[in-house]
């Protein structure tokens, strides 16, 4: 666990559990294609799970179905990525190891929320909710708001990215909306400054060479 424990030990008594149960099973279980990537690995996946739990859980309240989907999307999403950058198709890469994970293990539940969550969090939300709808059996009000909820929390961890990283302008919730100071704070806490600088600076390249194309 990279996130400090005092920060743990602040969180609602619910989040703190479910925060505490998944962080354990990203870091001992899930296999990622990228387990050394700097932006997109595990360390990127806890931060995702503590937002996402937190909005969760302000949204959602005790619903412990809803908290679950949520941690299980944040821990396995990125899990699947063949490159640093846009990858899109991950996520429905992520979603397929997620099931075939489910199949073969006796102690994770397979919850289709969690799936269509990731195998939609890596196009534009009118083409995944879209998707969703074609998909989903269940209602469809509070399969948007979880979908909302984990592009939200993802996008919270893009401080990661440096200067060009986060927009507060995309963000889905209110409740996101409010936590920007929080996770800016959180990647402080979590990655060496001279990373950061030097993932900024490669950002920073890598919009100049697309400025220039």
């Amino acid at each position: 666990m990279s996130i400090p424990q005092k920060e743990i030990d602040r969180l609602p008594s619910d989040v703190r559990r479910l925060f505490t149960k998944w962080d354990t099973f990203l870091h001992n279980r899930v296999i990622f294609n990228m387990p050394d990537s700097k932006i997109h690995a595990a360390a990127h996946c806890e931060r995702v799970l503590l937002y996402a739990l937190i909005i969760g859980e302000k949204i959602f309240g005790h619903d412990e179905r809803a908290l679950t989907a949520l941690a299980q999307a944040a821990v396995f999403h990125d899990s699947r990525r063949e490159d640093e950058y846009l990858d899109t198709g991950h996520g429905a890469r992520a979603a397929v190891y997620y099931k075939q994970f489910c199949d073969s293990a006796n102690d994770i539940e397979y919850l289709p929320e969690t799936a269509l969550m990731m195998k939609y969090h890596d196009i534009d939300d009118r083409r995944g909710k879209a998707g969703i709808k074609n998909e989903y059996a269940g209602s469809l009000p509070k399969m948007f708001k979880l979908y909302d909820i984990f592009k939200d929390a993802d996008a919270l961890d893009r401080w990661r990215l440096g200067r060009h990283g986060l927009d507060p302008d995309y963000l889905r919730t209110e409740q996101a909306k409010n936590m920007t100071g929080y996770s800016k704070r959180i990647v402080e806490e979590t990655m060496p400054p001279e990373l950061l600088e030097w993932i900024s600076n490669e950002v920073d390249k890598c919009m100049t060479d697309k400025t220039r194309e």
